[in-house]
């Protein structure tokens, strides 16, 4: 298989730089084969080396960053909240476009749940903890109107959008301690206190719970017994995460449900829109419900974010994730071009020839409008290297 290379970007940072010369420049000068472009994507703040004059961005609410058709979400209560960059125009109607005269592919980088926005305006459709409590940041994958949401945005894209991928962020529970305001808290809960207040029980996994036969209401005060003495002591709860799963048949019944729900959602995702699916490896089993070897059964691609200046480390995660899933070749490493994962070419390119020992072929570069010029020109340079390309 000959080496894929794709790069991380954000429709503002085309935009502003123009489509046009941006796609030109992509296809022509640095040698991608597509460009990954967020069109559902989370808040943030950015800061943008490459602009004259104001250099940081903010957005403030959670937005879809394409022009949605409404006839798609006619399944769920969830309506997406379209950014301000969309106007009246639709500038990745017009990047599809530009992607596919350039012969650029285009992927769509989706982040799928991880949203405070929808999570505030539908609260019954976020994930909730044991005591009631809105987690606020994240949508959850056991709701109904959740999944259809998904799957309707994912529809949306590949009908209307002409991407070639879905690249799928965060398709997956969430946990406590990731949030959209800055958490304050003065309990060390352990890990295994962290993983049953992150747990959800949502309506959605109630419903869904008791549908498998588990005692939904009985866990649920279960995991309160369990998490009131940590509360009103501040003494964390002790022992493995795996253990306490192991020893309570209910809690492992839930466990595996859980998992259930976001691989099953790939596998939906991808029957109802018929293009290559990528899922990102972001969390791990207990806190995100992710196991490499089902997403490897369910998507095209899995995704790694190997974020390191160390080929030795990055090597390490990349052999981790290949005790899960069979071929090399299915697997996308996800690489920083910029400080402190890679301070030079020569970084970059020990980097990506750590994967290429592994047998990966393909890689993915964070990101267009964060990283400095000359990092861009590495990622040129990388790409046309004849030891990789």
């Amino acid at each position: 298989m000959q080496t894929s290379h794709t790069m991380w970007a954000y429709l503002w940072d085309l935009v502003d730089d123009g489509l046009e010369e941006t796609v030109e420049f992509c296809k022509g000068e640095m040698g991608l084969d597509a460009i990954s472009v967020a069109t559902a994507y989370h808040t943030f703040q950015q800061l943008r080396p490459g602009r004259p004059g104001a250099k940081l961005l903010t957005a403030g609410e959670a937005a879809v960053y394409f022009r949605p058709q409404p006839e798609l979400y006619v399944d769920t209560c969830i309506r997406p909240h379209v950014a301000p960059l969309v106007g009246e125009g639709n500038p990745m109607g017009e990047l599809a476009n530009i992607c596919q005269k350039n012969d650029l592919g285009l992927i769509s980088w989706t982040v799928c749940l991880h949203n405070s926005y929808l999570a505030g305006k539908y609260p019954d459709c976020a994930q909730q903890t044991a005591y009631g409590d809105s987690l606020g940041w994240v949508l959850c994958p056991g709701v109904d109107d959740v999944r259809a949401y998904i799957i309707a945005l994912c529809r949306d894209l590949a009908e209307n959008y002409g991407v070639e991928r879905l690249e799928l962020e965060m398709c997956n529970f969430g946990g406590y301690g990731h949030a959209h305001h800055h958490v304050k808290d003065g309990v060390d809960l352990g890990g295994v206190g962290r993983y049953l207040f992150g747990l959800s029980f949502s309506a959605g996994c109630m419903d869904k719970a008791r549908g498998w036969g588990i005692d939904a209401e009985g866990l649920r005060n279960w995991v309160r017994e369990q998490l009131d003495p940590v509360f009103s002591s501040g003494e964390p709860l002790t022992g493995e995460i795996e253990e306490v799963v192991a020893g309570n048949a209910e809690l492992a019944a839930f466990q595996e449900m859980r998992e259930e729900l976001v691989t099953s959602l790939i596998g939906e995702i991808k029957g109802a829109t018929g293009v290559e699916v990528s899922f990102l490896l972001m969390g791990d089993r207990w806190g995100a419900r992710i196991r490499p070897e089902r997403m490897a059964g369910e998507a095209d691609l899995v995704e790694l974010l190997a974020y390191s200046r160390d080929p030795e480390a990055i090597a390490e995660r990349v052999k981790g994730v290949l005790k899960d899933i069979d071929d090399p070749e299915q697997l996308v490493l996800g690489l920083q071009a910029y400080y402190p994962c890679a301070n030079s070419a020569d970084d970059l390119r020990a980097n990506v020839e750590c994967g290429l020992e592994l047998g990966v072929r393909q890689f993915s570069y964070y990101n267009y409008g964060i990283a400095p010029n000359p990092c861009l020109e590495w990622i040129g340079n990388c790409i046309k290297n004849s030891k990789i390309k």
